[in-house]
Order: structure tokens, then C-alpha cells, then sequence
């Protein structure tokens, strides 16, 4: 029986992972997490037959902690053996990286999710380049989760020509549909949270979903908000995702996010699929992407969708079929584009209706898993 090491950097990201492990295990693999700890990951494992090894990574550079999980992580592949080793993220998939380099492990794969680098400045941005280039030039392969990404760390000369792979249409674990997907329970569960918001029939309501950092693009949410809610009283706002700590917004924002009586703050849901039930259109502001999950995650709740123009975004939703694309960082494209929708509640349901469509023809997650698990068995070979 193979063995592969799948790893992640924290807890959060057993959404990357979900079903996919259970996928492998159903073909012969026999699967080991590495990860940051926390619940989620946890659960997942146990759910789906895998064996975890849970590491504290830390966002942000600390050369002894890094060093000795570096050391961890060496001891784990040198006895553990694996056949395979696939991680991600810019943290953890460096170190693991470099730790199945020095284990003498081969078959080293790097899934490039993002480039961290892309929102960072000065020193700190050099050296978190020079990070995600030894970490694709270590790997044997690398799994890139969309076509924009792909060109954009070419032209960046962090992925050389050539090594770089999507596969399907990109994402990293595809989506669910029978998950995602408005039936009986999902729609009762909406009407719940939406009597719990105090959200009303008359209300149009606008959402994130993610985490909430700088990078995701909060304060240009915010901003846009903050101007159309004098030309649109009824509107409101509703957020769903944890604070990240190490990418904060303004604490002015933060002090709205808890008190304005517009904005609606779920905190961090384990399941958001009601949270898409009350929605009328998703928006996704980020600086940075590889390839947003939120935004086929509402397209096949049919829910429009507004993202940022940028690679990751652009392979998540069909321009002038079931969303809209704005200028990155700017709040006054933002608010054009949601007034567009706003005031045109044909063209949302028409984008609504077209999203799960383009889901199910591009994102099907069996589709993703068997391009992975080919991948998997020709590197065996």
C-alpha cells in the first residue's frame, strides 16, 4: 500500500483536503496529515482514515521555532517513510519541502496556492519569494490551483516554465455539489440565520465569507459599504470567517464590524452554507488569490458573485455570466459594480442561475481528485 503526506499549515485548511482523503484511502493510499493543530483537522482525519501529526507553524518568520519544526518534520518523514509527499501554503509547505530534501524523499510535490509575496514589501517581501522559489524548485512536480496563478508565478520567475501543472480548471479539492447546494435543509437553516441576524425581506444583503484580513481586502469592503448604505438603507452587510491576527485590519473597522447595526459578524462557522442562503450577492475583495473557493462555493448556492480582478479570481467566476470583476484595491470600482447589481435584480438572479451551472461543468470535485490521484500513481511509476 502507498503512502502519501499531505501537508497544510493550520487547521482551517482541512477544507482543502475534505472528501480528498477519504478519496485516496478508498484507492489504496494510505494517508498521513501533517498540520497545524485545531478541531477541524482533527475531525476530518478521524473522519476519514487518516493518520495526523499536528505542528504549531507560525504565520510569521521566527528562525528557532521554523528551525525546529524544520527538525520535527524530518524525524516524521524518516520514519514514517512516505512514498508521495504533496504540501502547500507558504509556510508549511517551505519547511516540508525542505525537510523531505533532507530526508532524501524524491517524489516531492508543492501545491502553490498563492504567493504571499505578492502583498508583502521591502525585505520581508524578498524573503518570502526567495521562500516560494526554493520551494517549487525543490519539488518534482508542481500542482498549481489555477491557470492565472500559474502564468503570474511564471512571470514572476518564482515557477520556472514548464514545472507548473493545473489540474482540471483549477481549485484545490473542487467542491461538493450535493454539499453546496440549496435544498429543504439548507434553505431552513438560512431562514434561521436570517431571523437570527434580524435580516428582512426587504433587505439586500451583501456577504464575505473567508477569513478577515487585510490581504482578503476588509477595509476596501468597508469603504464601499460605508457609501452605499446612505444611497441604499436597506442594505446590509453580513460577515462570516475568523480574525486572523497577523494581517489585521483598522481598528475602526474592526469597532464597525461589532457595533454597526447594518454589519452582521457570524464569527467562524463550521458549516456557511446558510450563510449563503441569506445572501444576494457574495463579494470577494481580496489583494491576493490562487484560487478562491468562496466564490464556487456561492456559485453553487446561486448567489452572484464580485470579486477583484486578479489571478485566482478570474478562474472562479465567469465575467457577465454569473459575476463581476473590479479593479484590485479600488473601493469606487467596488461600489460601481455593486450598484449595478443592486439596482438590477434580474441581472442578479440571472448570475445566480448561471453559477451553478459553470460550477458543475468545471469544479466537480471527483474531477480534481482523479487528476490527483493520476498524478499520484504516474509518480510512483
Amino acid at each position: 500500500m502507498p503512502k502519501i503526506l499531505l501537508g497544510v499549515s493550520s487547521s482551517f485548511c482541512a477544507n482543502f483536503l475534505k472528501g480528498q482523503v477519504a478519496f485516496l484511502v478508498k484507492n489504496g493510499f494510505e494517508v498521513i496529515i501533517i498540520s497545524g493543530p485545531g478541531e477541524e483537522i482533527s475531525m476530518l482525519a478521524k473522519r476519514e482514515n487518516a493518520r495526523l501529526f499536528t505542528l504549531d507553524f507560525t504565520k510569521k518568520i521566527s528562525p528557532f521555532k521554523d528551525l525546529f519544526q524544520l527538525f520535527r518534520i524530518v524525524r516524521i518523514i524518516r520514519s514514517e517513510q512516505p512514498d508521495i509527499i504533496n504540501a502547500g501554503n507558504p509556510k508549511s509547505g517551505f519547511l516540508i519541502m525542505l525537510a523531505s530534501w533532507i530526508a532524501g524523499n524524491k517524489n516531492r510535490l508543492f501545491t502553490l496556492h498563492g504567493l504571499l509575496s505578492d502583498t508583502k514589501h521591502g525585505l520581508v517581501r524578498r524573503l518570502i519569494t526567495i521562500t516560494e522559489k526554493i520551494s517549487c524548485r525543490l519539488a518534482k512536480n508542481v500542482i498549481v490551483v489555477s491557470p492565472t496563478l500559474k502564468t503570474h508565478a511564471e512571470n514572476r520567475k518564482i515557477l520556472a516554465p514548464g514545472k507548473g501543472l493545473v489540474i482540471g480548471n483549477g481549485s484545490c479539492n473542487g467542491i461538493d455539489l450535493l454539499s453546496f447546494s440549496r435544498n429543504s435543509t439548507t434553505t431552513d437553516s438560512a431562514v434561521q440565520l436570517k431571523n437570527e441576524l434580524g435580516l428582512k425581506d426587504d433587505n439586500i444583503v451583501i456577504g464575505f465569507v473567508g477569513r478577515l484580513s487585510r490581504d482578503k481586502g476588509i477595509e476596501i469592503l468597508f469603504d464601499a459599504f460605508n457609501v452605499l448604505i446612505k444611497e441604499y438603507p436597506s442594505l446590509r452587510l453580513v460577515i462570516a470567517g475568523p480574525l486572523v491576527e497577523e494581517n489585521p485590519f483598522s481598528r475602526h473597522l474592526l469597532f464597525q464590524l461589532y457595533h454597526d447595526e447594518n454589519v452582521m459578524y457570524t464569527g467562524k462557522l463550521y458549516d456557511v452554507t446558510p450563510v449563503y442562503g441569506t445572501l444576494d450577492i457574495v463579494v470577494l475583495p481580496s489583494l491576493r488569490e490562487g484560487f478562491p473557493n468562496v466564490l464556487i462555493e456561492a456559485a453553487a448556492m446561486e448567489v452572484a458573485v464580485v470579486a477583484s480582478d486578479i489571478p485566482g479570481c478570474r478562474d472562479a467566476l465567469n465575467p457577465g455570466i454569473n459575476g463581476e470583476l473590479f479593479e484590485k484595491g479600488n473601493a469606487k470600482a467596488l461600489v460601481t459594480v455593486l450598484k449595478k447589481l443592486i439596482d438590477n435584480r434580474e441581472l442578479r438572479q440571472q448570475y445566480a442561475q448561471n453559477g451553478r451551472k459553470f460550477v458543475s461543468e468545471n469544479f466537480v470535485n471527483q474531477k480534481i481528485w482523479m487528476g490527483q490521484l493520476e498524478l499520484y500513481n504516474k509518480t510512483l511509476q
